[in-house]
């Protein structure tokens, strides 16, 4: 504890010797004199006045106490400021010179007395400057005189501080003084010096390798590389920056001006310190056709720049050769190849800006042409010759149509024009002129004439849009309501709404089938007798609100999205249910089960039917498949193989709204059908209409040689079934049978109904 102390007293601890500052030195120095100079006046002074006051020697008691009071005086003063410190003990010292010669008689004391004036010296190059160290030097040449001399003061003849112990009290001082503190003292500066040169050493040797290792950074940067001063000196280049500025020369760049070498190409850059800027493009003075960029970098701790020079020559060669293919690479991207019309985009923009300039255009119109069926005559006549048709087509279009028209080809067959209209083609038989006229109505290719059908949605301007997109988007929805008849279409907003309604319903239909919102619903199927001997399933749509959508209108819908197969699996998954229940209380009646063909096509669906009719065994007996005639897919191969695969596995197959749709009477020897449905248009007229009395009997003569059964639906009044019955039509459905009810209605009080209509067999 004590060891500690003394140690950070005198700082001499390993953390405080580890220090490399000169005032930690000089505080230790200084504690340690005056240390050694307490120690030392304490024992004399104490030691003297016991001797004075039996002597009874007031000037010495006096000269004890006042050096008593001094010697307490370093320490107290020592923690304000080390400096005034020392400059005490300067003092102390000298002004002890002169008490000793003014009142010391005894002429050998007084000398070794006078001999502690030559520590101030050494004090005052430790704690002070050499040149206050000298002063005092020369300050002492007057003590050493005076020793010499031997001369005398007499200020105070008759005071004499010498006491008896004099003499041992200046060698014990001078011991300490000499022996002690300024060694022990010196050797703390010392050891500090010592210990501040090897950090320096240390210091050094870093320095060095960092400066070995920036050398070598500043040489490998990867670039040509200058470090300059503010003014465009080169203080320093790499060897790359020698072998790009001064070729063969190298030696000639280093306290060069930059300015010598190469100059700003931009006017903007052209002043003197064109080095200044962030990034500046220049050339060689020795080789114009050079172009270099100029990358600044600011050491700020000197005030210097790094310069890194890149080589932009052949970059800028490629600029120009981007420049001069843009111009191209522009008409390749803004206008189709083939015709040279613009683009969609293109398109777009030019009549945008056109409408944009109120006072040029007031009013237009709007359409888009689509050549008819050009998928066959892609096919028949090959790309190439269809090519031709297309580039043979826009270049009529144009000869035709006026200069101030814009016209743009869209995607494949599809061409957009925009034309500035007078008030008269308002009109809308007279715009259809102006439409027809423009369009060729015939077409060479090869040796042949093409007569060309087109169908045209047209929007006018500012009435069906304010801009080209949303005139596209109107022509499009007038585009799907052309038909046979009416090739041009025109936008209304009745159209608009029609389509967001079918788009509304459509996602409502999506969600309503993933909740299996849509139920089985039967209507009886009776004989001659009028007893029930099947059912037709039919799809009812309830939505939350009671109301019930059209079948007619969700399975169009359906058909459009492709939620057919979906919504047929749900469908059959609950009429298998219920035959299956039917089935195990033996109620053995069959119902019919509509497909539009798009369910047949989807390998899902037929795969889960093929699989149901592998888990029920039954299930081909009491489910007969009534397949929509008016289905486009209805003459596919594929359908015909898998509605044969199904009469094989034991299911009945009916022709749904016979005479009504796709179906040939060849079709009816290919396809396996043993059913025969006679469509509700067909019945409704009877018996008045003598046309479709014929139509129908003739449809029962052909399905009896065939050996089919007959179907008529749509029954709704006695003389119909009647007059059916009269002609030999075997199963009879509508109104006046029965209405569709939900299926709950058959089987709920334990199958009641069923039973009571005796469909048990």
């Amino acid at each position: 504890m004590l060891k500690n102390y003394i140690k950070n007293f005198f700082l001499i601890s390993s953390k405080q010797l580890s220090k490399y500052d000169t005032k930690t030195s000089q505080l230790s120095a200084l504690k340690i004199i005056l240390a050694c100079g307490f120690l030392s006046i304490i024992s004399i002074v104490l030691h003297n006045i016991w001797y004075a006051i039996q002597e009874s020697n007031t000037p010495a008691i006096i000269v004890d106490v006042i050096y008593l009071v001094a010697s307490f005086l370093p320490f107290i003063i020592f923690k304000q400021s080390p400096q005034r410190s020392a400059k005490y003990c300067l003092l102390v010292i000298a002004s002890s010179g002169i008490v000793f010669a003014a009142t010391i008689k005894n002429q050998h004391i007084l000398h070794i007395s006078l001999i502690l004036m030559y520590i101030m010296p050494t004090l005052g190059g430790l704690f002070f400057s050499v040149r206050f160290a000298i002063t005092l030097s020369a300050i002492n040449l007057v003590t050493l005189g005076f020793i010499l001399l031997g001369a005398k003061v007499n200020l105070f003849p008759n005071v004499d501080i010498t006491l008896p112990f004099s003499f041992e009290y200046l060698h014990i001082f001078i011991f300490m003084a000499f022996n002690v503190a300024l060694p022990f003292a010196a050797m703390r500066i010392l050891y500090s010096l010592n210990a501040n040169s090897k950090h320096m050493q240390s210091l050094y040797r870093r320095l060095n390798r960092n400066y070995a290792l920036y050398e070598e950074i500043f040489e490998h940067t990867g670039t040509p590389t200058l470090l300059c001063n503010r003014h465009g000196k080169v203080l320093k280049a790499n060897h790359k920056a020698k072998e790009f500025l001064a070729k063969g020369n190298i030696n000639s760049i280093e306290n060069s001006m930059i300015n010598s070498w190469m100059s700003p190409i931009s006017k903007a850059s052209s002043g003197h310190y064109f080095w200044e800027s962030n990034s500046t493009e220049c050339s060689l003075k020795s080789s114009p056709d050079v172009h270099l960029e100029l990358h600044r970098s600011s050491l700020t701790a000197h005030g210097h720049y790094v310069l890194h020079l890149q080589n932009i020559t052949h970059l800028k060669a490629l600029k120009l050769e981007l420049v001069n293919t843009q111009e191209t690479n522009a008409r390749i991207v803004q206008f189709d190849s083939l015709t040279s019309f613009a683009n969609h985009n293109h398109f777009c923009s030019e009549v945008n800006k056109r409408l944009r300039k109120h006072e040029a255009v007031n009013t237009g119109a709007m359409f888009i042409i689509r050549i008819n069926q050009f998928k066959l005559l892609n096919k028949r006549y090959g790309k190439e010759q269809a090519n031709k048709i297309i580039l043979a087509f826009s270049k009529s279009l144009q000869n035709k149509i006026s200069d101030q028209a814009i016209i743009g080809r869209l995607r494949g067959v599809k061409f957009a024009c925009f034309v500035p209209l007078s008030h008269t083609y308002f009109i809308q038989r007279n715009l259809s002129s102006l439409i027809n006229s423009i369009l060729p109505e015939q077409l060479k290719i090869r040796e042949d004439l093409l007569t060309i059908q087109y169908q045209v949605g047209v929007t006018y301007f500012p009435a069906d849009g304010k801009n080209a997109e949303d005139l596209l988007e109107h022509c499009e929805m007038a585009l799907e309501y052309t038909s046979e008849a009416e090739r041009i279409s025109y936008f209304d907003h009745e159209i608009e709404e029609n389509l967001f309604e079918e788009h509304q319903l459509g996602m409502e239909l999506n969600a309503a089938i993933k909740r299996n919102d849509i139920r089985i619903w039967l209507q009886p199927q009776v004989n001659q007798l009028g007893e029930i001997q099947s059912f037709e399933a039919l799809a009812r749509w309830q939505k939350k609100d009671g109301s019930f959508v059209s079948p007619m209108v969700f399975i169009r819908v359906a058909e459009a999205l492709g939620l057919l197969p979906k919504l047929a699996e749900n469908l059959l998954r609950e009429l298998v249910s219920i035959l299956h229940v039917w089935h195990r209380e033996r109620i053995n009646t069959p119902v019919a089960f509509n497909l539009a063909g798009q369910e047949l096509m989807n390998d899902s669906f037929f795969a889960l039917l093929m699989s149901l009719n592998a888990d029920h065994p039954w299930l081909s007996k009491l489910l007969e498949l009534e397949i929509t005639e008016t289905s486009q897919v209805m003459t596919h191969p594929l359908i015909h193989k898998r509605l044969k695969a199904l009469s094989q596995y034991g299911f009945s197959i009916a022709i749904d709204d016979f005479g009504t749709g796709q179906a040939s009477l060849g079709q009816l020897v290919d396809i396996p059908a043993n059913i025969l449905k006679i469509d509700r248009r067909f019945i409704d007229p009877l018996p008045d209409d003598a046309r479709h009395l014929d139509i129908v009997k003739s449809t029962i003569q052909l399905a009896n040689s065939l050996n089919m059964k007959v179907v008529a639906e749509g029954i709704e009044t006695k003389q119909q079934a009647n007059l059916l019955i009269s002609l030999g039509c075997h199963t009879l459905q509508g109104y006046y049978y029965g209405k569709p009810t939900p299926s709950q209605e058959w089987t709920e009080n334990n199958h009641a109904k069923a039973k009571e209509l005796r469909m048990v067999y």
